[in-house]
């Protein structure tokens, strides 16, 4: 854990060199920075998941019924002028260690809540929305308390109308991923969020961990509204939507199946000589 700590200290650390406009504070370029790290790298995993499904047999001709971004989906926050100072390298540096982390953490672990409430909602800028985030401990402690086994191979379903960064989504993920990993695959989200920008950083965390567990869930919706005036209406924007292709499926199932088998064959082969060298040396000692 205290690793896991130490890699989002240099995540931000790393983020912060985004944005070096020397015209403006030291807050604004911060919140810039992650801002711009959060939508660039959102846009990389939707392009990532689109070369998976291609990779995994899905025809390029047939992506669009399977992906698809809507008119939430934030474009750069800055100015023109903000622009020329976003330093590109540290952009790609940020993202591809954010990359690492994921892969080198449990499945569905949350990264990005603590980090993105410690350098956009400090000094009360989270309440005039009511944005006040479920710190993570606690999420996964209401994810084992909630968790119930499912029936083998039906769908079922995950909503959260006000879901923030995405604590309680992941750690539900999470632990049903060590509970039972399968069940993933049949599993339907719909998530909501007033803040387009904290359905951004929902998205990424999940698209993330899709691209660099090779996990896939059912379905996954992102909507963009008010959950109290707009939810149920039909007049909500949305930020990315995907649907797993069961030609995706099938094959990754293939190529897990496969490599089980090459698996238990080495541990065959393995075992083998062992099984040789014991019955030599009792030829050998009955000889002499």
């Amino acid at each position: 854990m205290n690793d896991l700590k130490n890699q989002i200290v240099s995540l931000k650390k790393t983020i912060f060199k985004i944005s070096n406009n020397p015209a403006a504070s030291d807050t604004h370029n911060q919140d810039l920075s992650f801002k711009t790290f959060v939508q660039i790298g959102l846009l990389s995993s939707i392009e990532n998941l689109a070369q998976r499904y291609v990779h995994y047999g899905l025809p390029k001709a047939e992506l669009g019924n399977h992906i698809a971004t809507g008119d939430a989906l934030l474009g750069f926050q800055g100015t023109e002028q903000e622009a020329k100072f976003i330093d590109n390298d540290a952009l790609a540096n940020a993202i591809n260690l954010y990359n690492e982390i994921i892969k080198e953490s449990e499945p569905f672990e949350d990264i990005l809540s603590l980090l993105a409430q410690d350098i956009l909602l400090t000094r009360g800028r989270g309440k005039a929305k009511g944005q006040f985030m479920t710190p993570p401990e606690i999420a996964k402690f209401l994810a084992k308390v909630i968790y119930k086994p499912k029936e083998e191979n039906k769908t079922h379903s995950f909503c959260d109308p006000c879901v923030g960064y995405g604590a309680l989504l992941l750690s539900h993920l999470w632990n049903q991923h060590r509970e039972d990993p399968e069940s993933l695959n049949n599993i339907e989200i719909v998530v909501n969020d007033i803040d387009p920008f904290m359905c951004h950083v929902t998205a990424l965390q999940i698209l993330s961990n899709t691209a660099q567990h090779n996990i896939d869930v059912k379905s996954f919706l992102v909507l963009c509204s008010n959950a109290i005036t707009q939810y149920d209406t039909g007049d909500t924007k949305f930020v990315v939507s995907f649907i797993t292709p069961e030609v995706v499926s099938a094959r990754i199932e293939e190529i897990q199946t496969f490599k089980l088998v090459q698996d238990l064959m080495r541990e065959v082969l393995v075992a083998q000589p062992t099984k040789n060298k014991s019955k030599d040396s009792e030829t050998l000692v009955g000889a002499a």
